[in-house]
């Protein structure tokens, strides 16, 4: 049945727009959206996903026919910063609206406590059916990201109806593809699809460099392959929303697409991620897709952050903030963006803070001091807390791909980007008044993690 969801998602890859169910609304409508007692919310994580890899970005080569005509008609923001270059320590700060260096979840071991408040326990306490299907380790409800989830599975691997190729870097790849989590998904629409829902879904395959037949059209280089396994996932994205049109769900749903980091190709003489906070592995897609059509679509220019995302859709649905969020709404800067009358004040540009802690799979290796990263508009400063190493400075509108390296030049803006730093170094707090606990990991969970290409040693 799937393989023929996908033939057909194929044939009309530009995803049916103009349907009756979807009509063009002003932005303006956003506001109305809390006061409905239908909306649902489907939040799609494409984990390992670069900004600049899709169409809707600039991206020259066709890796997201769906993703880009979908957004033509919603909210685009153009600069959006992940919290960090690895799954757990971004998805903790996604989650929870906060920063790295407040919500302490920076090591392999680390697990949200039970009181820090998530986005799935407010819609279940408001009465949703809250489902999240994941299919990476790090998000496993053992690190406590199950918090609020009424049904929180890993998909059961089925047999693979289409020709799947795999390129893992890793000689035991995880088992099973985004296909067996889109078939999931399916089937909770159709069993669920009449009720109030917030859907989760964790797509692991463009992390993984999986691809199907039909979209190796790119290239043999792992940035090809990386490539293909988007247009892969954007078909299988496709897959979801003829589902959701099928049911009559998209006049009636809020469907958002993020991603947890992104991923290098030697930028910076560095493979994969989770060893620096660069731009190519900390700028991240954000995309609004309301259950209307905004025409023409808006984009948001002002950098923001993932902290921001949680922020921005509980006020939108009407549900009760974060406590203690670092994030704020992003309502605001969305009015303001399209020219509504509702983004009068809109909140100016603020400094964003990306953090990574060396060392995080291995605890007692001797370097684990902490990267961080401030984003100020046009420019990026790394540095350490420690202070160890010398701090880089870039300037993203003129060297958007961070090689020339301005410190010594510009000692003014190193120097007051330091302090933004320093600052940052010093909010060294969670807000639930706990620290994190740290959890065990048995063979089988360490090997799972193993196998998406991490170096985890405990010893």
């Amino acid at each position: 049945m799937l393989a023929v969801l996908l033939l057909a998602a194929a044939v009309a890859s530009q995803f049916r727009l103009h349907v009756p169910s979807r009509r063009v609304e002003p932005v303006e409508r956003l506001l109305d959206l809390r006061a409905r007692g239908d909306l649902n919310v489907v939040f799609l994580l494409i984990d390992t996903l670069r900004a600049d890899r899709l169409g809707i970005y600039g991206y020259a080569r066709p890796t997201s026919p769906v993703i880009d005509a979908a957004a033509a008609y919603g909210i685009v923001f153009e600069d959006v910063v992940s919290q960090s270059s690895w799954t757990k320590t971004s998805m903790a700060s996604l989650w929870t609206g906060t920063y790295p260096i407040h919500n302490g979840i920076l090591r392999y071991s680390h697990v949200i406590p039970e009181q820090a408040v998530m986005p799935a326990e407010r819609f279940r306490d408001a009465g949703y059916r809250t489902v999240g299907l994941w299919r990476n380790g790090w998000v496993e409800a053992n690190f406590g990201f199950a918090q609020g989830f009424e049904s929180y599975v890993r998909p059961a691997i089925g047999a693979e109806r289409m020709r799947i190729y795999r390129e893992s870097r890793t000689p035991n790849p995880i088992a099973g593809t985004d296909e067996d989590l889109t078939i999931s998904a399916t089937d909770f629409l159709k069993k669920f699809g009449s009720q109030r829902f917030f859907l989760y879904l964790h797509y692991m395959d463009v992390h993984q460099y999986v691809y199907d037949e039909s979209s190796a059209i790119f290239g043999t280089s792992y940035s090809d392959i990386y490539d293909q396994s988007i247009r892969w996932v954007d078909r299988l994205v496709g897959v979801l929303f003829d589902e959701l049109e099928s049911q009559g769900l998209l006049q009636r749903t809020l469907v958002v697409i993020a991603a947890d980091h992104g991923e290098a190709f030697l930028e910076h003489g560095r493979e994969g991620h989770a060893q620096d906070l660069h731009g190519e592995v900390t700028r991240v897609p954000l995309i609004l897709l309301p259950p209307f059509l905004i025409e023409p679509g808006v984009r948001v220019r002002t950098t923001v952050s993932n902290a921001d995302v949680w922020p921005t859709l509980l006020e939108l649905v009407g549900l009760p903030p974060l406590p203690g969020a670092d994030g704020r709404s992003l309502v605001p800067l969305v009015l303001a963006a399209a020219g509504a009358g509702g983004g009068d004040g809109a909140p100016a540009e603020r400094p964003v803070f990306a953090q990574l802690e060396r060392g995080w799979g291995r605890p007692r290796a001797k370097n684990s001091a902490s990267l961080v990263s401030v984003t100020d508009g046009k420019l990026r400063l790394l540095a350490t807390l420690s202070g160890k190493n010398p701090p880089q400075l870039f300037d993203r509108a003129a060297d958007p791909i961070e090689k020339h390296n301005l410190a010594k030049s510009d000692a003014a803006d190193v120097k007051r980007l330091s302090a933004l730093v320093d600052d940052y170094a010093k909010g060294a707090h969670t807000p639930w008044g706990v620290a994190p606990r740290e959890v065990e990991l048995d063979e089988l969970r360490l090997n799972h993690l193993r196998a998406l290409g991490y170096v985890v040693d405990p010893r």
